[in-house]
């Protein structure tokens, strides 16, 4: 008799940082609990709670402004073969692209930047603080006024 190979040496969990015993249910009645040991709360954990995550979202929005931006020039190139060529029949054959490498891989690379520094000042709530913050700065400027 073959035996189906089965991942016993993985551990569960229930979605929180803490593994628990084969064989208990995270919902169900039949949860086991130690002896002696009142249950306890686990506090939870809202929103996105670590810096790497923070920083690997805030990269996905700068991956996302490069396509943006590759999907701009695709769109360029598209309305050039639409009417520039078709109506001049200017086709660019004496242009170098060469010397415009170096400034392609700087827009690039700066798109890419801010687009994940932009990001990173969502995904922080850096945007969301300095909101409540001016927010709260005027009406407290505007009690002083009114003494």
């Amino acid at each position: 008799m073959r035996r189906a190979f089965y991942a016993t040496s993985v551990p569960v969990s229930s979605g929180t940082r803490t593994p628990i015993a084969r064989g208990t249910s995270v919902t169900g009645s039949a949860a086991r609990i130690a002896p002696g040991k009142a249950p306890t709360s686990q506090p939870s954990t809202s929103g996105i709670d670590h810096w790497s995550i923070v920083l690997f979202y805030s990269m996905g929005i700068g991956v996302m402004a490069v396509s943006i931006l590759l999907f701009l020039v695709l769109m360029a190139v598209w309305l050039y073969g639409q009417f520039v060529w078709t109506f001049t029949r200017w086709d660019l054959a004496n242009v170098r692209l060469t010397p415009y490498k170096l400034l392609a891989y700087l827009i690039l690379g700066a798109t890419f930047a801010a687009g994940t520094g932009v990001g990173l000042w969502c995904f922080s709530g850096a945007a969301w603080r300095q909101r409540q913050s001016a927010a709260r700065g005027s009406s407290s400027a505007a009690g002083r006024k009114v003494r």
